[in-house]
Parts: C-alpha cells; sequence; structure tokens
C-alpha cells in the first residue's frame, strides 16, 4: 500500500459522522441500540460485562426559570458559600473553572489601581485643604498678634513719653478721633450759647 503525506485515512465505522453517537443521546440516556449494547445483546465485546453507570441530564440551560425552587436554591447557597470561602482565603472571587478567569483577575487588578489612585487623589486634595486651612489660620494669627503687638508698643510709648494714659487708652481702643471729634462738637455748642 502507498501513502502519500498529502492524504488523510480515516479507519471508523463507515457512513459514521463525526461527533455523532450511536449509542447515546445529547442528555446522555442511551438510545435503543445503546441499551443493546451495553446490556450485552449486541456484539460489545468488553463492554459487556461491565454495566454502564447512567447520570442525570446535565441542564442545558442557565438561566433561572430551568432549575426548580430546590435547585436554584441550592446553587445560590453553593455560590454564596464559595465566594465567602474564597474572601476568607483572601482568594479573588473569580471561580478556578472560570473560562475568563484571566480576564476577570486583570479586570479586579485594573480596578484596584482605579481605587488607589482615587484614594491618593482624596488623601492628597484632603492634605492641600488642611495645608490651606493651616496657611490662612497661620497669616489671620500673626495678623492679630503683630497688630497687638504695635497696640501695645504704643500705648507703652505714649504711656511713658508722652505721659498721657488717657489718650493712650483712646488710642489703642480706636476711640481717640472720636472723642476728639467729640470734644469740638460740645466746644462748638458752647460757644453758640455764648453768642
Amino acid at each position: 500500500m502507498q501513502v502519500y503525506k498529502d492524504e488523510l485515512y480515516h479507519w471508523g465505522i463507515k457512513g459514521m459522522k463525526w461527533g455523532v453517537r450511536r449509542y447515546q443521546n445529547k442528555d446522555g440516556t442511551l438510545t435503543a441500540a445503546g441499551s443493546k449494547h451495553y446490556a450485552g445483546d449486541g456484539n460489545a465485546g468488553e463492554d459487556a460485562q461491565k454495566p454502564k453507570t447512567e447520570y442525570a441530564p446535565k441542564r442545558t440551560g442557565k438561566n433561572a426559570e430551568d432549575y426548580s425552587d430546590e435547585e436554584l436554591r441550592a446553587r445560590i447557597n453553593r455560590l454564596q458559600m464559595e465566594r465567602q470561602y474564597r474572601d476568607l482565603q483572601g482568594q479573588t472571587n473569580i471561580r478556578a473553572d472560570d473560562p475568563n478567569k484571566e480576564l476577570k483577575a486583570e479586570k479586579e487588578r485594573l480596578q484596584l489601581q482605579k481605587d488607589v489612585k482615587q484614594l491618593r487623589k482624596d488623601v492628597y486634595s484632603g492634605q492641600s485643604f488642611v495645608k490651606t486651612v493651616m496657611t490662612n489660620a497661620s497669616q489671620q494669627f500673626l495678623t492679630k498678634a503683630a497688630s497687638g503687638a504695635m497696640s501695645y508698643a504704643a500705648k507703652q510709648f505714649i504711656t511713658k513719653e508722652l505721659k498721657n494714659p488717657d489718650l493712650a487708652n483712646a488710642i489703642v481702643s480706636g476711640s481717640a478721633g472720636g472723642n476728639q471729634q467729640k470734644k469740638d462738637d460740645d466746644k462748638k455748642d458752647d460757644d453758640k450759647k455764648d453768642s
């Protein structure tokens, strides 16, 4: 027999289609031919002595409507327990059998980076706010302290050098101009009465 490299040979059952099972339905149950084959009536060979275990049919739907109440409750409880277990272990909330595990892990990593960036921004804005408040408060304090020191120095100068404590108190309290104006007004009134 001559074999060529560009030819494909297949040894199988004549007329059999790829992916089509002769003895089993899509839901896992045996066809009539399958029951006969595995029961030993057909030409089964070694398979005739081993009974085939029948499994419950697989769930094809992923919608909640496809499950009974008990099955749905059991499924939800299982998923919640798995999530709690992963949280307690410090693992990510990505199932090990998830086909998109790498993508979800990358998404979680990017979300964490975004959260850290936002926290840094919040902390920086808080620091700048505190810095602004402290700067304004220190400016106000220094302004009041300087004006107080200047008022005290002026009062001491007027009291010691000019020997007029009433004038010093009036200047410091800001009523010096008002008292002088009042005295001038009183003097004018007295002059009008005399005339």
